[in-house]
């Protein structure tokens, strides 16, 4: 795994676990009653606190409206 300081390193395609480390966990999809966009929670709410996130493109990205 890379650490902080050596990103140059890092594959132009790295693998997610070997070289940065994640770990799959299970999500639960809840997916909006107006629209077609969803909400990715953590499957076990003890994760809800935890540094559980997703990463993706940025054209899979919305601005969520207060």
């Amino acid at each position: 795994m890379f650490s902080d300081g050596n990103w140059d390193e890092v594959p132009d395609d790295p693998d997610p676990h070997e070289n940065l480390g994640y770990e799959l966990e299970e999500l639960t999809v809840i997916q909006s009653e107006t629209d077609d966009r969803y909400v990715f929670l953590p499957a076990e709410e003890d994760q809800l606190l935890e540094e559980a996130f997703i990463v993706a493109d940025e054209d899979a990205l919305v601005e969520l409206e207060g």
